[in-house]
């Protein structure tokens, strides 16, 4: 049986327990479908990369790729054509990044925020590849924009 959580009460459960729990309705049907098909697909060792797309580097944004063994964040580092290695980010700083999980998160909450939210899934595990979120229409600069660019599971 689905539980439907009022938005502002997602924020409160994943502090709490640190993932979003199972059987979690969002409240906006594509969102749930593809948050239905991710559980279903049962993925909880990947590693995936993406790009932050702004303003600021518009044209040639970094790789970030983010590292996740049993739901929590194992490993983050950056990768871009011209980089020589990958470059490591320290433990300290994995909290500014996100899951899977976290990114149906950031949608949840912008869709409770009536921000514009543009988001395409990907077929087959239902996780999002494109994320666009304007939060201010009359404001520049505080929009979220990520492109997941692959995702592989990892061995347990």
């Amino acid at each position: 049986m689905k539980h439907l959580i009022p938005p502002p009460c997602l924020l409160f459960v994943f502090l709490l327990t640190g993932t979003i729990s199972p059987n979690v309705v969002f409240g906006d049907a594509e969102l749930d479908s593809n948050w239905d098909r991710w559980e279903a697909a049962n993925v909880t060792n990947y590693e995936y990369r993406y790009q932050k797309v702004c303003l600021c580097h518009r044209d040639m944004p970094s790789d970030t790729i983010v590292t996740v063994y049993e739901g929590n964040i194992i490993g983050v580092r950056y990768d871009r054509e011209n980089y020589l290695n990958e470059i490591p980010v320290s433990p300290e700083k994995y909290d500014w990044f996100r899951t899977v999980d976290d990114l149906f998160l950031l949608i949840a909450r912008a869709l409770e925020r009536e921000a514009t939210v543009r988001v395409s899934y990907e077929q087959e595990l239902g996780y999002p590849i494109r994320i666009y979120i304007d939060y201010e229409q009359d404001m520049v600069g505080e929009e979220v924009e990520l492109h997941v660019l692959e995702l592989r599971e990892l061995a347990d």
